[in-house]
């Protein structure tokens, strides 16, 4: 098989993304780069969510988030959703970010994480302003379960409904999207 350059990888991802969001009803808006994510979907009654997407070859066990703008929106916004593109097989899962995480790493209540986090982060920012220096964060998040294992598993319908709070849809591309795993949000 081929290799693809990342790049390329990507750029077939995103294609990806846009088409299955028209083929939704959705309009699609891809965001500039500072912005911490990729694009907003907004849907027909202005649902509004902000996307990252991660396309995925081969190593679908593991993705990176680089800079604070990003990584504070991943653990911090409610709209902010993951679209994993599993590339070839065509398939994006759409799941809800901050639940995912916490579904793939198995967080436990009594960590403090997020306030851990959100102090890291601001010192981070303060020690930055104030002595000049640039920091460049970068996060790898390593899944206990990879995606195209979790497609396998949530198409079966005999998995852990835990999945349901965080991954919302599978769409496949044969020939013409197919919606192949669907949660109801509940809001």
């Amino acid at each position: 098989m081929h290799k693809q350059h990342g790049s390329s990888v990507e750029k077939i991802g995103s294609g990806l993304v846009s088409s299955v969001e028209t083929f939704k009803g959705c309009r699609l808006e891809f965001v500039k780069r500072l912005s911490g994510f990729n694009g907003l979907s907004i849907n027909k009654n202005g649902e509004v969510r902000k996307i990252e997407i991660k396309t995925m070859e081969r190593s679908d066990y593991w993705i990176a988030i680089n800079g604070f703008i990003a990584i504070d929106k991943l653990f911090f916004e409610r709209d902010y959703w993951l679209y994993f593109v599993l590339f070839p097989e065509n398939i994006v899962v759409m799941a809800k970010a901050l639940p995912f995480l916490k579904k793939q790493l198995k967080m436990s209540k009594e960590l403090d994480f997020l306030t851990d986090l959100e102090n890291w982060i601001r010192s981070t920012r303060k020690l930055s302003k104030k002595s000049g220096l640039k920091f460049l964060p970068r996060i790898n998040i390593k899944f206990n379960v990879p995606i195209r294992k979790l497609v396998e598993i949530l198409t079966l319908e005999d998995y852990d409904n835990e999945w349901e709070k965080s991954v919302k849809e599978i769409w496949q591309n044969k020939s013409t999207w197919e919606r192949i795993y669907y949660v109801e949000e509940k809001f």
